[in-house]
């Protein structure tokens, strides 16, 4: 649990623009953005990138410097960068953030333990001396989202605001009082903040020995293991190390586990094509059960399928657990607005459906909560520029 030191309460000012910059799990984006005075966003010069670290292991000095280079074409009369960095880092007063551990596979020595929106602005620096130095506000992209969902509708009243990210990573944030911080000393007991929970790294959930086996495979053993049950990062491979499991344990046949060693990888949208088109050979586990007995292509569509269910019913989990943790919504007129961020909760077959039947039966009886999901466009952009404006 991350205090943030982002208040909610101040109102986005129009016209002024500032650098946005969303370091995802996958994809790095960087705009200048600015709002009317309707609030609506006006995102000017949209660059996308692939992440640094994704694809090769980088250098402390080498993951600076390009994310400098995707900053620095959108620096253009202005100094104020608000940056969503969707990896956990201990937030400053100053709001910078120091790294605790990249997530998501992430390569990139020397950079834990570091400031990173110090190391970005040095990096900056070094490529234009002498020019104004830059100001960053770091926040997570579950605060990012949440904070677009806040700026999103201003004609409705919402009791409370949550922030959900689903897609690569799994995370969650919400609004706390002050007075309830209570590790971080001397702050305003009539305020309030916004809390990165880094529910990926909750460890109550249900597991089992294979999900103990695949981890043991990942480069992080034995963390956010609340992660790799639910995200977009991890699904995929590990409904394929399922299926592979289940065939040593005898569970398909012998022929199918051998076309299933073949298999090499399975990404979360893989997966997804094999949930909607079982029968394809455009995908990798429909080609492995191409011409097998109706039994084994069964098996493993119900064993994935149970994967994903599990993982909608942990993410109802963390939700209806936040939503409880802020005491609102129980007032029907004015419910809690949960903004979700993510492909895998948006685009992986019937997963919000299965998402919110859980929470209608967790939140129900003397836990009956009024709530809503709703998405933002472009929501972790926007919550960085509305952070950087409005903090």
């Amino acid at each position: 649990m991350i205090p943030t030191y982002i208040e909610t309460s101040r109102a986005v000012p129009c016209g002024q623009r500032v650098v946005a910059l969303d370091a995802g799990g996958t994809n790095m984006r960087a705009a200048l953005v600015s709002f009317s005075d309707a609030g609506v966003p006006v995102v000017e010069g949209l660059a996308r990138h692939r992440m640094p670290g994704v694809e090769a292991a980088l250098t402390r000095e080498e993951f600076f410097r390009a994310l400098a280079d995707a900053v620095r074409p959108h620096l253009k009369g202005t100094d104020r960068i608000g940056f969503c960095f969707s990896y956990p880092a201990e937030i400053t007063p100053q709001k910078d953030g120091r790294l605790i551990q990249f997530t998501k596979e992430i390569k990139a020595t020397g950079v834990d333990g570091q400031l990173v929106g110090a190391g970005l602005a040095k990096a900056l620096a070094e490529g234009a001396p002498g020019g104004p130095g830059a100001r960053i506000i770091l926040l997570n992209d579950t605060v990012a989202t949440l904070l677009a969902g806040r700026n999103a509708l201003p004609g409705r009243r919402f009791d409370d605001f949550i922030g959900l990210v689903c897609g690569t990573g799994l995370n969650a944030a919400y609004v706390e009082r002050n007075a309830l911080i209570r590790k971080v000393p001397g702050l305003d007991p009539g305020g309030s903040q916004v809390v990165n929970t880094e529910s990926g790294s909750f460890a109550r959930g249900a597991r089992g020995p294979v999900d103990d086996a695949f981890d043991a495979t990942m480069a992080n053993p034995g963390k956010y293991r609340n992660e790799k049950c639910i995200s977009g990062a991890y699904l995929g491979a590990l409904c394929l190390f399922a299926a592979k499991s289940a065939a040593q344990a005898g569970c398909l046949s012998a022929e199918a586990g051998r076309r299933l060693q073949s298999v090499q990888g399975l990404s979360t949208r893989e997966l997804n094509d094999f949930l909607l088109y079982p029968d394809s050979a455009e995908n990798a586990l429909g080609a492995a059960c191409s011409g097998l007995p109706a039994a084994d292509p069964r098996a493993l569509y119900v064993l994935c399928d149970a994967i994903v269910e599990r993982a909608a019913a942990l993410v109802a989990a963390n939700l209806a657990a936040v939503l409880l943790k802020t005491g609102k919504g129980r007032d029907p007129r004015y419910p809690v607005c949960i903004t979700v961020d993510g492909t895998t909760f948006w685009q992986l077959r019937s997963f919000r459906v299965r998402v919110e039947s859980w929470m209608r039966t967790l939140l129900s009886g003397d836990r009956a909560r009024a709530w809503e999901i709703r998405s933002v466009d472009d929501a972790p952009l926007l919550g960085a520029a509305i952070g950087a404006l409005t903090n």
